[in-house]
């Protein structure tokens, strides 16, 4: 069958036209699909967050009780009883985010009981102190197991910890495979409609025809190849680091402290990195104070002690040279810093390592230190990320700094 010009016209038109429907009805469905797993991947965090709030506010009280205990300065007790509240607070919103997760719930309700009991020891303690003075409680003290002990709370919030990691990867790989599904079927349906597009509105001459048709099959046969090259894991992987700046953008919007920088720098910066240990540290280049530490257990790099010698060395090489230093090896480690052969207990954090200074301009606040269990190589984006969460959060103190009462 023959069509007219103006046949071909309609169907090119009547074709593209539903192209185009047919890509916005994709991309309606792949926002929703992306804003729900934005929404879950928030929630992950969160879950996290209250881990690590259940056992850090709980070493903060456990160092109140030992402060109480030798000093019976009861300005000790201000801090455990904010640590008690806060504690309280992340169980319960524990409790309510893991009523449709069984496996979380039981272990929930293993350590819920756990926390109870142990603030029950500080407090008994506190008590035995104010009775019966410092030697019976110093006794009492050294019985007690330690929150970061082999067995008790510690483990068991790292095994709720590790499987919110778990599902915190499902659920980025889900956004990343939707994102990368919508983007195939939107900037391949927009070629072809476009290609629909320009045969429609030619006036459809048979010299015309000819040259159309040969430029259809080139553009047709060429272009899917290259386009299915460019949908890489790497720019996936830019693509979630460039949400995560944006994230850690929002996070410092606005007047923030040193701790909210150093929280917004761990949870939101630095998960595409997949580190074992992070760790932020504020201070000079002769004494460095940890503001805030996440994952890998290492007892020596409790918040608000000064940085061991060994490990700040690197993070003063930063804070001197305003410069990351990178090392990704053991071999490099041990060449450039002997001293951190090893210094975490596991041994899941003696890996690769990056410490990346706090800056602005030509003046630097710190250091975020990332640490990794294995080898593991740095891309030129990776390096660009890091350097960029530096200066946002050098910025951020530079600020807080700025509107802390002079002294």
């Amino acid at each position: 069958m023959q069509f007219t010009w103006v046949q071909k016209l309609s169907i090119g038109t009547g074709a593209a036209l539903g192209l185009l429907a047919l890509m916005g009805f994709v991309s309606y469905v792949s926002i929703n699909q992306m804003i729900g797993g934005q929404q879950a991947v928030a929630a992950t965090n969160q879950n996290i967050a209250r881990l690590d709030a259940v056992v850090g506010r709980t070493v903060d009280a456990e160092n109140a009780q030992r402060g109480y205990v030798s000093t019976g300065d009861e300005q000790y007790l201000e801090p455990l009883n904010a640590a008690f509240s806060d504690v309280e607070d992340a169980i319960q919103g524990l409790t309510k985010a893991t009523e449709d997760d069984p496996d979380q719930r039981r272990n929930l309700d293993k350590l819920a009981p756990m926390i109870s009991k142990r603030f029950k020891e500080i407090n008994a303690v506190i008590a035995l102190r104010k009775r019966v003075g410092m030697d019976s409680a110093a006794k009492s003290l050294k019985a007690q197991s330690a929150v970061r002990a082999r067995d008790g709370i510690g483990p068991t919030a790292n095994k709720m910890r590790e499987e919110e990691l778990r599902v915190l990867g499902e659920r980025t790989r889900a956004m990343t495979t939707t994102g990368d599904t919508a983007l195939r079927v939107i900037l391949g349906g927009s070629i072809f409609a476009l290609i629909l597009a320009l045969f429609a509105l030619q006036p459809l001459r048979p010299s015309v025809e000819r040259r159309l048709t040969q430029r259809l099959s080139q553009v047709l046969t060429a272009p899917l190849p290259e386009l299915q090259l460019t949908m890489t894991e790497a720019a996936r992987h830019a693509g979630d680091r460039l949400v995560r700046l944006q994230q850690v953008i929002a996070a410092l919007n606005g007047p923030v402290t040193k701790n909210e920088i150093a929280q917004a720098l761990l949870t939101r910066g630095a998960p595409p990195l997949v580190a074992s240990l992070g760790l932020v540290a504020v201070g000079n280049s002769s004494s460095l104070t940890v503001l805030r530490a996440l994952g890998d257990v290492v007892p020596h790099l409790a918040v608000g002690s000064v940085v061991p010698s060994n490990l700040a060395d690197p993070l003063a090489q930063a804070y001197r040279t305003r410069e990351p230093v990178v090392i990704e090896s053991r071999a490099e480690r041990s060449a450039q810093f002997p001293g951190l052969a090893r210094f975490s207990e596991s041994g899941t954090s003696d890996g690769a390592f990056v410490a990346v200074p706090l800056v602005e301009d030509d003046s630097s606040f710190g250091a975020l230190l990332l640490a990794f269990a294995d080898n593991r190589m740095f891309s030129d984006d990776e390096r660009a990320y890091l350097a960029t969460l530096g200066r946002l959060g050098g910025q951020a103190i530079a600020r807080a700094e700025a509107f802390e009462p002079k002294k």
